[in-house]
């Protein structure tokens, strides 16, 4: 009688074993999946002086924007950028642009965007052939009361997408150069483009488990 209630003790522990085991492995396969994609810029305008060929003086458009951005389980972006462009039409018609489409750059950025610096070098290519070192030192404060919008769709199901912007209005102060020769040194002016911004865009993607 003792040898047969030893055995069945020995039978049931560890079936039970192999039951907690099935139970913590449909617990976890059951988790939903969860992704995150993060995005951050700041953008400013200035107004430029040209001259054109036939002597002439127009606005030119100089834009700076800083880009950092990473995708989950990245926290940062270990290639940050700024696209630096720049663009002028003369009275004739003929026009001279160039940019410095991702321009390698170091980013710093405060929470709820209330600051980012951008600082680097890239070579600009023109539309005449060209290419020109240009350099950028910018910073933007914000300003602005802190604009969130949060929009969320289904995938029939398969999966739910949230998306949440957020952004405040700044000022921006920078310093750049094109072939050594300073373009600009001091705030953002630009009368007719938009006001310099700060703003972050997160992409949450949550799927149910396969």
């Amino acid at each position: 009688m003792f040898n047969t209630t030893r055995r069945r003790r020995s039978v049931v522990v560890p079936m039970s074993a192999l039951l907690g085991v099935l139970a913590f492995s449909i617990s976890a396969s059951a988790e939903a999946e969860r992704s995150l994609f993060f995005e951050e810029t700041a953008e400013a305008f200035w107004a430029v002086p040209h001259q054109c060929v036939d002597g002439s003086t127009v606005q030119a458009t100089l834009l700076v924007r800083s880009t950092r951005d990473f995708e989950s389980p990245d926290t940062e972006d270990p290639d940050p950028t700024a696209r630096v462009q720049y663009l002028a039409v003369c009275p004739d018609g003929r026009s001279f642009s160039w940019a410095a489409p991702a321009a390698p750059a170091t980013i710093t950025s405060t929470e709820n965007l209330k600051s980012v610096t951008a600082t680097g070098t890239g070579i600009a290519r023109d539309n005449l052939g060209g290419s020109h070192q240009v350099s950028f030192d910018v910073a933007w404060t914000g300003v602005g009361e802190l604009e969130t919008s949060v929009r969320t769709t289904s995938n029939q199901g398969f999966s739910v997408n949230t998306s949440t912007r957020k952004q405040r209005e700044a000022t921006a102060t920078g310093r750049v150069t094109f072939d050594g020769d300073v373009l600009v040194d001091g705030a953002a002016n630009h009368p007719t483009r938009p006001a310099p911004f700060i703003r972050t865009d997160e992409e949450r993607t949550t799927r149910p488990p396969s």
